[in-house]
C-alpha cells in the first residue's frame, strides 16, 4: 500500500543569501532526494490499488421490468475521465424481502466531464428502489 508521503516544501527563506552553493544544496537535498527516492520506488513497481483516482458514490435508482432506470441516472463521479465501476454495497430501500435471483450488472457510459450515465441494469428487481454504493475508477 505505497502512499507518497507528504514532501516539505523548499521556500527562499531557507536560503541565506550568503550562502555557498555547497550551503544550498545541503540545505534541499535531504528533502528532494527522499521525496525523489520514494517516487522511484512507487512508480517502479509498487503502485497498487491505493494509487488509483477513484470516486465512491452512493445512488438511489429504481429499474423497470426492462432493466432502464426509472428517471436519469446521472452519477457526477469527479473524475476526469470513468474507465471502471464496480458494484459494491446494495441495500432494498423499499423493504422488500425479496432477494436478488442473479448477480447484478450495470451498464453505463461516460458522458464527459467525470459524469456517467446508468443505461440499464440486471438482476435487479423491478420496482423495487436500492441504494447502490459504487466505485468508479479513473
Amino acid at each position: 500500500m505505497p502512499k507518497l508521503s507528504d514532501i516539505r516544501r523548499i521556500i527562499p527563506e531557507d536560503v541565506d543569501d550568503k550562502s555557498t552553493p555547497t550551503e544550498i544544496v545541503e540545505s534541499i537535498a535531504g528533502s528532494y532526494n527522499e521525496f525523489s527516492d520514494e517516487i522511484f520506488q512507487v512508480v517502479n513497481g509498487q503502485l497498487d490499488f491505493d494509487n488509483l483516482a477513484r470516486s465512491k458514490v452512493d445512488l438511489e435508482i429504481t429499474f423497470t421490468s426492462e432493466g432502464k432506470p426509472n428517471g436519469n441516472a446521472l452519477i457526477n463521479s469527479k473524475l476526469t475521465n470513468v474507465t471502471m465501476l464496480h458494484i459494491g454495497k446494495i441495500q432494498d430501500l423499499s423493504s422488500t424481502s425479496s432477494k436478488l435471483t442473479q448477480f447484478p450488472y450495470i451498464d453505463w457510459s461516460h458522458q464527459g466531464n467525470g459524469v456517467v450515465k446508468v443505461n440499464y441494469g440486471v438482476g435487479f428487481l423491478p420496482g423495487v428502489k436500492y441504494r447502490l454504493t459504487l466505485e468508479l475508477i479513473q
